[in-house]
Formats: C-alpha cells, sequence, structure tokens
C-alpha cells in the first residue's frame, strides 16, 4: 500500500509522460499500512461502497485480492430519485467508509445540482477534504447552469470532475444521464482548467463514427474513423477516460487491434476503474501485453495525478 504524502512521493512530467514512484505496502484487511520495497500506485477509479452487496470491509478485501492500493469512493445523487436502476448511494456512507479506511479509499461526491443547498454543501465538503466530484450522474443537461456552477467550484479547487453520460435516445431513454456528448463538448469549451473524467454508455460508444448504425448502448465490431470522443480528446487536454463498467470494457474490446492501439496512444489520459467487483477489466488490459509504461499509468499514475494536492 503507497503512503501517500508529500514526503513520499515525487513526479515527473516530461511532455505526454509521467512516472511516480511510491513506497510500497502491504494492507492487513483493517486498512492499516506495512511499507516494504518501492512500486507504483494502483488505483481504481470508480468504487461505490454498499453497492451490489459489498461494504467497505468487503470493498477493502476485494482490493487486496486484486492488488489495488486505492480506490476513488463515488457517490450517486438524485434529488428525485424514481428513476429505473437508481440506488442512492450517500455521501454519508461514503464519508464512512473513507474515515474507515483513509489511506485506501478516497471521498468524491457530487452532490445534486437541483439541491438548493448544492453549492454550499460543496464548499463545505472541499474544506473538509473532498478529492473529487463525482459520479455525476442526474437527469439534467450538462450544460445546466447550475451543474456547470459546481464544476467550476471543484475544478478551482483542484478537484477532477467524473461524470456519467448516459444514452439519450431510444430504446434506453430511461437510462439518460447529462443528456449527450455534445453537452459535453460546450462545457469543455467553458471550462478549460477542470479536468473532466468521461463513463458511460454515453462516453464510449462515440469512439466509432458510426454510432448511429447500433443504437444500443454497447455498440459491436470494428470501430470507424470520425467518432466523436476522438475528436473531443484531440481537442481537449483536460478530457480523460474512465475504462470501468461494461461500457469501458466493451469500447476497447470490441475491436481489440484498434482498442490497443488507442490505449497505447491515450496512456496519459485513460484511468483504470472497475465499477464492479470482478477481474474482468484487469484481465483484459494484463492479456494486451501493454509495455510497462502505458500499463503504469492507466493503472494508477494518471488517476495520482489528478487528485494530488
Amino acid at each position: 500500500m503507497p503512503i501517500l504524502s508529500s514526503q513520499s512521493h515525487a513526479y515527473w512530467l516530461r511532455g505526454e509522460r509521467s512516472s511516480c514512484m511510491l513506497f510500497a505496502c502491504s494492507g492487513t484487511g483493517r486498512g492499516d499500512i506495512k511499507c516494504s520495497e518501492v512500486s507504483k500506485v494502483k488505483i481504481d477509479c470508480h468504487v461505490h461502497v454498499n453497492w451490489q452487496g459489498y461494504d467497505a470491509t468487503k470493498v477493502i478485501a476485494h482490493m487486496d485480492k486484486l492488488g489495488i492500493d486505492q480506490a476513488w469512493v463515488l457517490t450517486w445523487e438524485m434529488v428525485n430519485g424514481l428513476q429505473v436502476g437508481y440506488q442512492h448511494l450517500s455521501m454519508q456512507e461514503m464519508w464512512a467508509a473513507c474515515r474507515k479506511y483513509p489511506r485506501r479509499l478516497l471521498p468524491f461526491h457530487a452532490p445534486d445540482p437541483r439541491r438548493p443547498d448544492a453549492e454550499r454543501l460543496l464548499r463545505e465538503e472541499i474544506r473538509r477534504g473532498l478529492r473529487g466530484f463525482g459520479e455525476c450522474k442526474v437527469r439534467t443537461c450538462i450544460d445546466d447552469p447550475d451543474l456547470v456552477r459546481l464544476f467550476r467550484i471543484a475544478g478551482d479547487a483542484g478537484l477532477p470532475v467524473l461524470l456519467h453520460l448516459g444514452k439519450a435516445e431510444p430504446p434506453e431513454y430511461a437510462h439518460w444521464y447529462l443528456h449527450g456528448i455534445d453537452g459535453l463538448a460546450r462545457v469543455l469549451d467553458m471550462l478549460p482548467h477542470v479536468n473532466f473524467v468521461g463513463h458511460g454508455p454515453g462516453f464510449w460508444r462515440y469512439i466509432s463514427g458510426d454510432e448511429a448504425r447500433d443504437p444500443s448502448g454497447y455498440p459491436k465490431g470494428k470501430v470507424t474513423p470520425g467518432g466523436k470522443l476522438l475528436h473531443l480528446l484531440r481537442r481537449y487536454k483536460n478530457l480523460y477516460c474512465d475504462l470501468s463498467a461494461m461500457s469501458g470494457l466493451n469500447a476497447i474490446s470490441r475491436d481489440p487491434e484498434w482498442g490497443r492501439r488507442f490505449l497505447i496512444r491515450y496512456r496519459t489520459r485513460i484511468l483504470y476503474g472497475t465499477d464492479m467487483f470482478d477481474r474482468r477489466h484487469l484481465d483484459y488490459l494484463e492479456s494486451l501485453r501493454l509495455d510497462a509504461t502505458t500499463m503504469r499509468l492507466i493503472m494508477g499514475e494518471n488517476a495520482q495525478r489528478l487528485v494530488r494536492r
């Protein structure tokens, strides 16, 4: 387990490359740490507690099993949580887990912008030690002024913003969140100082230029030129990609050769994440036999760089 302090880590940034070496320490199951030797940090950027039957203790046990040092613990909050599949993942549960395992779990929270106290609450949590804004998964447009104000507050404090974009078209209209990738481009234009991390079917399906051919949230087949997501990655250096859930895994595995090239080309902008409690993402990445630098960046250094203070 790495000790994350100003005394125990260093950064070397040269262009698109980075290297982050930390003291490697072994977990005890209680979140304690025991230092051993210098190694690289591994971070899962997309974890929830009390999700899929995993409380904080089970989350830590799962991380230990996979060799994951830290995880971003995300909330899910909607003020009118009546949507299909919604499970309220509260800030109280998140903070309790992060207090229990403070060196393993990093606190993230995205208050619903429709809350009248959303801005005040976010500022209070930043003073309390919030490390990121997420998971932002609400039934409002991504460029809604109230939501943009929250993004700005988070970015001004140096917090990354993790977004879930759902599909906004039939037959999965019940699962739309943030209403599409075109709005993301407008927000990236408005807030160049904020680091955004994209996730979800409405994000990853746009790696291909023919997304309309397959209207499902998880398109299959070869990736074709002209994908909107690739255009955004080329244009906006503050956009990152979260590989979690089936949307991220499907995106890099639907066309394996293309996926491998994508991971290498954008290795400084891609974050390992799971949003589930198995090892499918890790096994797939390992099966690609990526070079050591690419794996090191994706598996933790990119996430480490985004949350450093």
